[in-house]
């Protein structure tokens, strides 16, 4: 029975090492992470680890932040509107919540911020706390708005295009029909005054052929 008592004592105490081990593995894993802010929260949203990345990412040391309410890192209006501890309810009743949106550094400057909290629980599945995992989005951020700005000047470039090729159509269009009903016309001031407008139309026409162009050309 001894022999057995202390294979069993062996066993246990093997596996307390391990999962410590582990433990502090996982630990060093986490803080070597620069390019992730991942720490722990407590059930109520303060803070309780703090690592590499998230020192990166949102300037704070951790005996800075350690022990606050994560809603520090939310826009002034986000936390009015509850977006901090809605996010821990998702996660709670979900599993998991995931956002995208502005986040603010200790220096007061905002980041576009891509967000997952999981929700963690024990092995009774009572809420432990949760594990929120955020990265520095904003250079993409960036990246989509000038596109999204490249592709709105193409479409309006494309709409002027149009505009412009209706515009001479017509200007064309009325400046033939006036041509042609000069001769119709017996009074001579009368005519004169048709004649100036097709000149008019004519030069117009001919001023929005070299707009056209020119932008042409640039493309």
């Amino acid at each position: 029975m001894d022999g057995t008592n202390n294979v069993e004592q062996a066993h246990g105490t093997g596996d307390h090492a391990l999962t410590r081990t582990s433990g502090q593995l996982m630990s060093l894993l986490v803080d070597a992470v620069d390019e992730y802010a991942i720490f722990m929260l407590d059930p109520e949203g303060r803070i309780f680890t703090w690592n590499t990345g998230a020192r990166r990412i949102k300037g704070y040391e951790s005996d800075e932040i350690i022990g606050r309410h994560f809603s520090v890192f939310y826009t002034p209006e986000d936390v009015r509107a509850g977006k901090p501890q809605r996010g821990l309810r998702e996660a709670a009743e979900s599993g998991h919540a995931h956002d995208e949106g502005w986040r603010l550094r200790r220096d007061g400057s905002r980041f576009w911020a891509d967000v997952t909290i999981t929700a963690m629980f024990d092995l009774d599945g009572h809420l432990e706390g949760f594990a929120k995992v955020t990265r520095d989005d904003t250079d993409r951020r960036l990246l989509d708005e000038q596109a999204r700005r490249l592709e709105l000047l193409i479409e309006r470039e494309r709409i002027a295009k149009g505009m412009h090729e209706t515009v001479i159509h017509r200007i064309f269009e009325a400046s033939m029909i006036m041509e042609g009903a000069l001769p119709l016309i017996g009074n001579p001031v009368a005519a004169q005054h048709v004649t100036t407008a097709v000149s008019v139309l004519d030069a117009t026409l001919k001023e929005i052929r070299t707009v056209i162009l020119d932008v042409e050309a640039k493309d």
